[in-house]
Formats: C-alpha cells, sequence, structure tokens
C-alpha cells in the first residue's frame, strides 16, 4: 500500500470525521467490554456522521443510514438497561444463556436456524440495496458487495441490540469485506480503521464467549 495517499486523506479529514471515528471506535471497544455507555458513543458517532454525511459529502443515503443507527443506538440503551425479569426471552430460545451484570438481559447464543434466516436476509436485503444504487447512482463503485456489507452491518447491529454473541463474528467478516472494498477504492485511512475493527471484533467475541455458563455450548457458532 503506498503511504502517500493515506496521508493525503489523514491530512484532507475534517475534524468532525475525526470525532466521528472516535466515538465510533469509543462505542466498538466500549461494546466489546459489554458496557452499556458504547450506546451513547454510538448515538454521537451517528448524530456526527449523518451531519458529515450530509453537509459535507451530500450523501442523503448514508445520512438515513446513520440516523437509523442513531435510533438503533437509542433501542439499544434502552433493551440493555432493562432488567432480567423484564425479559424471560431464554425460556422461548434454543439458545446458550451466557452470565450477565444485574439487571442486564442475558446474552444468548445463535441457533443454526436463526443464522441461516440472519444470511439469507441479509444477501436478500444486500441484493435488493445494490440494485437501488445501481439505478440511482450509475457508476457507483461495488454496488453488489457494497449493498450486502450495508445490509449484513444492519442485521449485526440488531443482533448486537439483542445480545447475540455471535454477533462479533459477523462484524469481523463485515470488516473484513470492508477492508476489501477501501482497498480497491483507494481509501486507505478507513481501511486501517476496518483493521483495527476487526481487531477489537475478535477481542469481543472471545470475551463474551468467556462468560459462557458452563453445562455445554448449543449454538451454532
Amino acid at each position: 500500500m503506498d503511504v502517500q495517499p493515506l496521508i493525503a486523506q489523514i491530512g484532507a479529514t475534517p475534524l468532525l470525521d475525526w470525532l466521528a471515528l472516535a466515538c465510533s471506535l469509543v462505542y466498538v471497544v466500549l461494546a466489546s467490554r459489554d458496557h452499556n455507555a458504547c450506546w451513547i458513543f454510538a448515538a454521537v458517532g451517528s448524530l456526527l456522521w449523518a451531519h458529515q454525511m450530509l453537509a459535507v459529502y451530500n450523501l442523503v443515503s448514508d445520512a438515513l443510514l446513520q440516523l437509523f443507527y442513531l435510533v438503533m443506538a437509542g433501542v439499544g440503551l434502552y433493551r440493555w438497561r432493562r432488567s432480567v425479569r423484564a425479559r424471560p426471552a431464554a425460556e422461548a430460545l434454543d439458545s446458550v444463556v451466557i452470565v450477565h451484570e444485574e439487571g442486564k438481559p442475558a446474552i444468548l447464543g445463535m441457533t443454526l436456524g436463526e443464522h441461516l434466516t440472519v444470511v439469507s436476509s441479509s444477501l436478500l436485503l444486500g441484493y435488493a440495496l445494490a440494485n437501488f444504487v445501481l439505478i440511482y447512482r450509475v457508476g457507483a463503485a461495488m454496488p453488489y458487495l457494497d449493498g450486502i456489507t450495508t445490509a449484513f452491518s444492519v442485521v449485526a447491529t440488531f443482533l448486537l441490540i439483542a445480545r447475540r454473541l455471535e454477533n462479533w463474528l459477523y462484524f469481523v467478516a463485515i470488516d473484513a469485506a470492508y477492508v476489501f472494498i477501501y482497498w480497491r477504492t483507494g481509501a486507505y485511512l478507513y481501511l486501517l480503521i476496518m483493521l483495527v475493527y476487526i481487531v477489537v471484533a475478535l477481542y469481543g467475541y472471545r470475551h463474551w464467549q468467556g462468560l459462557v455458563v458452563d453445562g455445554g455450548d448449543q449454538s451454532a457458532a
């Protein structure tokens, strides 16, 4: 990788972009540590990204996506702060229940059927997004891979909110795909950020996996 484009991109990156990136990184790190405050940083980062996408880059669809993440941050904070007694979902799910802090919903592993649902729905949504982009943005770079990674990112965010262990594995795959996308498009700064996200996601999976209750792993990870 040529470092000159990377240096140029670093120098040209606006301050609000750096603040948004910092909030996003703190959000991922805190989420990997199972800390409720992650959603505060997710909300702030989403607001900053939405402003930049609209005011600086004129990317309306990306700004709307960030507003979706802002709403999801509120949902995530609400769900993670709920009492376990108010969420008896573990009884209705054939999943692994993982130890959690007092007052937090349990972390659950995913069944094979749930994985199939996630993958199939994400692929269909990604295909639809890609075709939408091709219709309204002629010449878009890698529309199908971009659409599929966006779809998986949305679904994986729901998995994180639902406190599913394997959400981290999906984020590893998503971030790896973005590494390829950013390499092909020359966005080297964001490529390096995705590499950091991969490391954090792997740590998040390892940390959450270490909380599994003894008694056998029934998940389909």
